[in-house]
């Protein structure tokens, strides 16, 4: 009977901490939630905090970290050094006028030409000619004459690159300041200084200087060029017909097509008669040698014809 009690206690027992494990367990995890969501409150407070204060601080910033902010701000910042290069190449079937709209347009977008080339080639008996220009446009009139550029002619090939200059536009002005103010120092121990030696210490060092700045601005001259005048390379071709360009409907294709074949066709006809009609100095005496050769077989068959009738004897077969 003791034993059997004893038991029940120790199951009593048991149970008891079990019920108080399973409630300390409880109560440590409201804790945890309670303590992870005030940790998540402050953290939400802080954070809005921060983005309160963040338009109060740098603008660039401030938009470092979010949306698009920042190439927003580099296309916006009047302070950065960007060269511009274009590249084209077209064709046309009015060469003087393409040529002569060139030179009169680039002086109207107020540019100038850098250099220019003509040469001419012969295709097909047919002498066309090339033109390679280097034209320097301002920023204000690129545009305008870009647009009515690809209206002259047709363009088969065109690209446009930038290169950020920035860097070293700002190092040579930084090189520039530091060597105007040693130049001012030196200029002041110049008149101060009496001893011989120490001018002409001085007076090297001055030299130096000077050749320095002077190398220094020139680079400063040659990049404010390439900023203000964008650089185009263009090159014209004279051709008879312009190239397709391969766009629109199917039918538009299809006339297309076939209106390059028969201008082909019309060329290849063209080309075989200048061959032969160029080459009337060679063929006359080549027909006249082989009407010879003719008039001779045709006399010598005869006479051995003749000769077989006059002997009796049966003429070869295949004669």
């Amino acid at each position: 009977m003791r034993k059997k009690w004893r038991w029940i206690f120790a199951l009593l027992a048991v149970l008891v901490l079990l019920a108080a494990g399973c409630s300390s367990r409880d109560g440590s995890g409201a804790g945890s939630e309670a303590s992870t969501q005030a940790a998540a409150g402050e953290i939400g407070e802080d954070s809005n905090a921060s983005a309160e204060q963040a338009p109060e601080g740098n603008g660039t910033g401030g938009t470092a970290s979010g949306e698009a902010g920042s190439g927003i701000l580099q296309a916006a910042d009047p302070n950065r050094k960007l060269v511009k290069t274009q590249t084209a190449e077209m064709e046309t079937t009015e060469f003087d006028a393409f040529t002569a709209w060139v030179q009169e347009n680039i002086q109207k977008a107020g540019g100038y030409i850098e250099n220019a080339s003509v040469s001419r080639k012969e295709t097909g008996g047919t002498a066309f000619r090339h033109a390679s220009y280097v034209l320097r446009i301002p920023e204000t009139g690129l545009d305008t004459f870009m647009e009515e550029l690809k209206t002259e002619g047709n363009v088969l090939y065109y690209t446009e690159s930038v290169e950020d200059i920035t860097l070293n536009y700002t190092d040579t002005e930084s090189h520039i300041a530091a060597l105007e103010q040693e130049q001012e120092a030196l200029m002041d121990m110049l008149s101060q200084s009496g001893d011989l030696d120490t001018l002409l210490a001085i007076q090297s060092r001055l030299t130096e200087v000077r050749y320095q700045l002077e190398n220094y601005e020139s680079q400063l001259r040659i990049y404010d060029n390439e900023i203000d005048y964008s650089t185009l390379y263009l090159e014209v071709s004279e051709v008879e017909r312009e190239t397709a360009r391969g766009q629109g409907e199917f039918g538009n294709q299809l006339s297309e097509r076939i209106s390059n074949n028969f201008y082909a066709l019309g060329k290849g006809i063209q080309n075989f008669a200048l061959w032969f009609l160029g080459g009337l100095p060679f063929w006359i005496p080549i027909g006249g040698i082989i009407l010879v050769i003719c008039i001779l077989y045709r006399r010598k068959r005869r006479k051995t014809e003749k000769k077989t009738k006059e002997s009796g004897v049966p003429e070869p077969p295949g004669e």
